[in-house]
């Protein structure tokens, strides 16, 4: 852990202990070769911040084998004697579940209550989605969607038909960042990034004026660039709060999240 930022975050740590597990999102748009290394890089520096992260991945649909966020949902406790800890980053198949909370029968408020009631305190849920399933939780929120892109060919029209969505139907001022791949020092000077045309062509087409951040691929563990560890720290100051605003659910968070002990990181997962 860098005790530098680890004292930096003492302050975001107190904040969201008191209130219930703080959200943020991180936009499926179909360009994993930016989205995932950016998820993985947010995930590693929140929990060397301290956090228990668990990330509801709604690009993977829940099964028998493979249970996730719709189990949680459909039960209040878990009939499981395991007393074993609980992993601090795990990732949970959530299409299903998703699904679940955004139909339209499901008002928004209930289902960020159930995802309340279903996570520590002191935790940190990180929802990865399409933008569709996305707006339903969070429109007109203090959240900072993720939008990565890079330099894949697809990248610009996905990045920007997902942008179009976030700013007009959601309502939500996302946090564009354009991955890039660590370069040898003799290597020739990389193009343009995608970033730039999609900032253009969100000011062209949808009169918004929105900046990119560079973040650069890590490829090792070890490594935590303090961009990204800036990055996470603004996140987390406009994370949402899931905090329960009726009678909380009987459920004991401990023993649900230890039935799924055997779900890897992030990183082995992907």
């Amino acid at each position: 852990m860098l005790e530098h930022h680890a004292n930096q975050a003492a302050g975001l740590l107190g904040l969201g202990s008191r209130n219930g597990p703080r959200m943020l999102a991180v936009v499926n748009h179909g360009d994993e070769q930016a989205e995932l290394p950016l998820l993985w890089q947010l995930c590693l520096a929140l929990v060397n911040f301290g956090y228990a992260v668990t990330v509801l991945d709604a690009t993977t649909h829940e099964s028998d084998a493979n249970p996730g966020l719709l189990e949680l949902l459909e039960s209040a406790h878990w009939h499981d004697n395991t007393t074993r800890d609980t992993p601090a980053w795990l990732v949970l198949p959530a299409g299903n579940g998703m699904q679940s909370l955004c139909a339209p029968h499901s008002p928004r408020i209930r289902g960020l209550q159930q995802l309340g009631h279903l996570f520590p305190q002191e935790s940190v849920v990180v929802l990865y989605c399409k933008v569709e399933w996305m707006i339903p939780l969070i429109a007109g929120t203090r959240i900072e969607p993720l939008l990565a892109v890079s330099q894949t060919r697809t990248s610009l029209i996905t990045s920007y038909l997902a942008l179009k969505r976030l700013l007009i139907t959601g309502k939500l001022q996302p946090t564009i960042v354009n991955m890039i791949q660590a370069q040898p020092s003799a290597s020739p000077t990389p193009e343009l990034p995608a970033s730039a045309s999609l900032s253009e062509c969100a000011k062209r087409f949808l009169g918004q004026d929105v900046k990119a951040l560079n973040i650069i691929e890590e490829l090792s563990e070890e490594i935590q660039s303090e961009d990204i560890q800036r990055l996470a720290l603004r996140l987390m100051e406009n994370a949402l709060t899931l905090s329960g605003m009726d009678a909380p659910i009987a459920t004991n968070a401990s023993a649900s999240m230890a039935h799924f002990d055997q779900v890897d990181h992030f990183a082995g997962s992907h």
